[in-house]
């Protein structure tokens, strides 16, 4: 027996005879065969079954079933690397939940890798197109948690991304596992960005939703896409072990500052989008990056805050210490004359009764822009995002703190505009949580694209501006749009 094994787990409507041409192009790589055992997961997955002796699975009896299988047939192996198709990358999700679920972190830290392929992680287009009556429904169990915006599928990824993907140790709630997401291409069942969803780790294949597991020759990209990963799941260490810088994935490495922050401010777009789908109009997006106090011509600059409203102090790096010198009235030899930004903050708080006190995750409170008017910013609008944790110098994010701030912020700045009389039609939103929250720069825009999408949709009399310092942001928000955009139909 060798010491390493792969679960390869089979999609909806499926069964492990999907796996057969991968298999047997592994099988012919010497570096794979002689290190890992191929293992194959099956599950019952029909579109109708007319027994009344049987019932479909769902998800939670698959997860289940899935344990089973991996605690049965894996216990001797010191490696294990899950590899899905569709809606076994679901499953596998699934199983890693209720095992963080059920306080059994430590029981996943042989898993050293979930690579997905094709999964439905932000649900499938096919399910859009059942509502319309264009495919045959086929009242499976299974296929209601692939229609998009699932709560359990949303509650499940909550729980991974918190306990596995920015896990950094081993306990009863969390076991850091890496997981890597591929799209195919020409896919039109689980688009690319449905197949990314909020996972930091991401590639895309050619191939359709199905040709995307299927090699087509020894040297396709497939082949050297599941190679890669099976040889990362070996050299990387477990849990706890020290590593070297080489060996941390890239994701979590620190980014070297001169590199990836540009002291001057840098700007694309506008790129259009359509909001309404393809009848609607187009919203104009803008992606900025740099120094956020050197932003100009926009209305409104949202700021990430933490519940007690409290701006950073002035001489802090983050958009929020920024936003605030920029802001202040300052004599000619920088001495601040006026707090613009925290004063009128702390008066909001005061009025509101909240001062000392945390405020509801998602409020969103307006301050006039001070000294920012001058570069023709209107208003600067703080929203409480992360909460700090008692007795740490840290946060965390609840995962209705994002979607209520961007419908606060769309919700005040209408009402701001009507209050006011002023001409407000354009908004600077940053990477909500991204800083010392500790949420992925992909799962923040996701969440931020969700909610604005909606409130676009009703009223898309507004122009959109993304704020980043990292270039490494900008190069993802930039490519992130894009691809939204070239998903519209």
């Amino acid at each position: 027996m060798r010491q390493a094994a792969v679960v390869f787990v089979h999609g909806l409507f499926s069964s492990p005879a999907t796996w057969s041409p991968l298999q047997q192009e592994l099988s012919a790589v010497p570096a794979v065969a002689d290190q890992f055992d191929f293992l194959f997961f099956e599950y019952a997955t029909r579109p109708v079954t007319w027994n009344p002796l049987r019932r479909m699975p769902d998800l939670d009896t698959v997860a289940e079933s899935l344990r089973g299988f991996i605690g049965d047939l894996t216990a001797e192996y010191e490696r294990i690397v899950l590899v899905t198709h569709s809606q076994g990358g679901l499953v596998a999700q699934r199983f890693l939940s209720r095992m963080l679920q059920g306080s059994r972190g430590r029981e996943l830290a042989k898993i050293r890798r979930l690579v997905m392929f094709a999964c439905p992680n932000n649900g499938s287009d096919l399910f859009l197109l059942a509502r319309k009556g264009l495919i045959p429904v086929t009242r499976n169990v299974q296929e209601r948690e692939l229609k998009p915006l699932q709560t359990s599928v949303l509650e499940t990824q909550r729980r991974v991304l918190d306990g596995i993907v920015r896990a950094f140790d081993v306990a009863r709630d969390r076991c850091p596992i890496p997981i890597v997401a591929y799209a195919g291409e020409s896919d039109n069942v689980v688009v690319p960005s449905s197949a990314a969803g909020f996972f930091p780790e991401t590639g895309v294949l050619p191939g359709d939703h199905f040709s995307v597991i299927q090699p087509n020759g020894p040297d396709s990209r497939l082949i050297h896409a599941v190679c890669r990963e099976l040889a990362r799941a070996l050299a990387e260490p477990f849990p706890g072990e020290p590593q070297s810088e080489a060996d941390v994935p890239h994701h979590r490495r620190p980014v070297p500052v001169a590199a990836d922050v540009p002291t001057e401010l840098e700007v694309v777009g506008p790129i259009p989008v359509p909001a309404g789908g393809a009848a609607g109009p187009a919203t104009e997006f803008f992606v900025h990056c740099g120094p956020v106090e050197q932003l100009r011509n926009v209305d409104i600059v949202v700021s990430s805050e933490n519940t007690h409203l409290q701006l950073s102090q002035f001489f802090k790096p983050s958009t929020s210490g920024s936003l605030r010198w920029a802001a202040a009235e300052k004599s000619a030899s920088g001495q601040i004359l006026e707090d613009v930004a925290g004063e009128h903050l702390s008066a909001w708080l005061r009025n509101h009764g909240s001062y000392g006190l945390p405020v509801p995750e998602g409020t969103v409170a307006p301050t006039p822009s001070g000294a920012l008017r001058r570069r023709n910013i209107q208003r600067i609008y703080h929203a409480a995002i992360t909460t700090p944790m008692s007795g740490t110098n840290s946060y965390r994010i609840a995962p209705q703190a994002i979607p209520r701030a961007v419908h606060n912020t769309f919700d005040l700045a209408r009402r701001e505009r009507e209050e006011l009389r002023a001409p407000l039609s354009s908004i600077c939103f940053p990477l909500f949580g991204s800083g010392r929250g500790g949420m992925s720069a992909v799962e923040s825009f996701e969440l931020i694209w969700e909610s604005m999408m909606s409130e676009l949709a009703d009223d898309p009399s507004w122009s959109i501006h993304f704020m980043s310092r990292r270039r490494s942001h900008f190069d993802l928000l930039y490519g992130r749009i894009q691809a939204k955009k070239r998903a519209c139909p």
